[in-house]
């Protein structure tokens, strides 16, 4: 029985190891809207006709389940080849060895040389690249012109502007400003969105400590309640995650929001949203800023990486290359795919573009500031979306939610 068992066992390893035969990539995607999982599933079923050196396995994952299937395919040494994930892990998985450092392939520079300069940084980790980040997500402003046209109004460039149109949406049953605020990360980007506009930045200059609970910190919680207490905010925000916070905006019960590039396709594919009314702008900013930092515009990366444990890396880099290098979707920037290409030849003189108002959607982008490369960076967030829920469910005042978090975070950051 052993000896039958070894045989099939030996035969199975013989015939995956056949000169010729085809390696086997396994691809986890996670996220990604409609127009993104329906051009990767045709881009992989195309890629399996023309290559025979590879054969691609694509599972489509949940967006939220990235870092927990990171963490235990690492811990085994056993999962996925490629994954599409969220830049902040190239420096959690790369310092751990869960991803693959790409600058050792000899090709690596003539790719890095296609996508925009500044971007690289955000995948990067002790001067090593981590990922190919092949979309950018700046946070804008969503605006439902139409309401405000309607209402006699204009998109605020300034948090003063947008707490004097309050009054007026009010009367008509309309929050100014709607985000989520729930005990979640959606809360803590949208948060930290207002809070790079007023000057804030999220640690000290070395990382030592903390620097939400200053001034700009306690002024952008500060005006929340404000705006909640008015009447010009959803109580029920600190429920919501994104979903709910989408819905209430698609459905007209808000004039603005604070999203990203995906938010045409997400307003207009899941709650049939007339785009017609939508227009982009940037995410407004207190006239005088709390701190002496620029205001800067948070904005996000989505990668394409391979694993630390890979079989087979070379012909994962192949396959990396194929899908976020050679592939003509990303020649133009497309919001179908539910973020902004990161190739050079998107923006070239000439390049057209279904998205609405892009030239805002570039202005944001290339005032970009991401999260801290930090390896600890997700559970800082948490503590941070936790901090502006007690402050906004009233358990405890802005000053002291955020120094509770900021003692969270600097024991953390002692640990590094």
């Amino acid at each position: 029985m052993v000896a039958a068992v070894a045989a099939l066992l030996w035969v199975a390893c013989a015939a995956d190891m056949e000169p010729g035969a085809p390696r086997t990539i396994v691809v986890w995607d996670f996220g990604g809207v409609p127009g993104h999982e329906a051009w990767i599933r045709a881009a992989v079923d195309s890629l399996n006709v023309v290559r025979s050196d590879v054969h691609i396995e694509l599972e489509t994952r949940d967006w939220a389940t990235q870092r927990e299937s990171l963490i235990s395919s690492t811990i085994v040494g056993d999962g996925a080849d490629v994954v599409r994930v969220h830049h902040k892990y190239a420096v959690e998985f790369g310092a751990l060895g869960g991803l693959l450092a790409l600058d050792d392939f000899p090709d690596f520079p003539k790719v890095r040389a296609k996508l925009l300069d500044n971007i690289w940084d955000h995948v990067a980790y002790e001067g090593r690249h981590f990922g190919v980040p092949i979309t950018m997500l700046p946070f804008i402003m969503p605006v439902n012109r139409h309401m405000l046209r309607a209402h006699g109004l204009e998109a605020p460039s300034t948090w003063e502007q947008m707490w004097d149109m309050g009054p007026t949406l009010k009367k008509s049953g309309i929050h100014t400003l709607t985000m989520p605020a729930g005990l979640n990360l959606d809360t803590a980007y949208r948060f930290l969105a207002l809070y790079y506009r007023a000057g804030g930045r999220l640690f000290n200059e070395d990382w030592s400590s903390a620097a939400f609970n200053g001034p700009a910190g306690v002024g952008t919680l500060t005006f929340l309640i404000k705006m909640r207490d008015a009447g010009f905010f959803p109580e029920a925000s600190t429920a919501y995650r994104s979903d709910e916070n989408e819905a209430h905006w698609s459905t007209e019960r808000a004039a603005l929001a604070i999203e990203g590039p995906w938010w045409q396709s997400v307003a207009a594919d899941h709650f049939g949203f007339d785009v017609t009314k939508l227009q982009l702008a940037q995410v407004p900013r207190p006239e005088k800023l709390f701190e002496d930092h620029e205001s800067r515009t948070l904005i996000d990366v989505v990668m394409v990486a391979i694993t630390g444990y890979t079989k087979a890396p070379d012909a994962a880099w192949e396959v990396v290359k194929a899908l976020t290098v050679e592939d003509p979707v990303w020649h133009r920037p497309d919001p179908s795919m539910g973020g902004m290409s990161t190739h050079k030849v998107a923006y070239l003189p000439g390049v057209e573009s279904d998205y609405l108002d892009l030239p805002v959607l570039a202005a944001a982008a290339q005032d970009g500031l991401g999260w801290p490369g930090h390896p600890a960076i997700t559970e800082i967030q948490r503590h941070l979306a936790d901090a502006v829920n007690m402050a906004l469910t009233g358990t405890m005042e802005p000053q002291q939610a955020l120094d509770h978090a900021a003692a969270e975070v600097d024991e953390i950051l002692a640990d590094y």
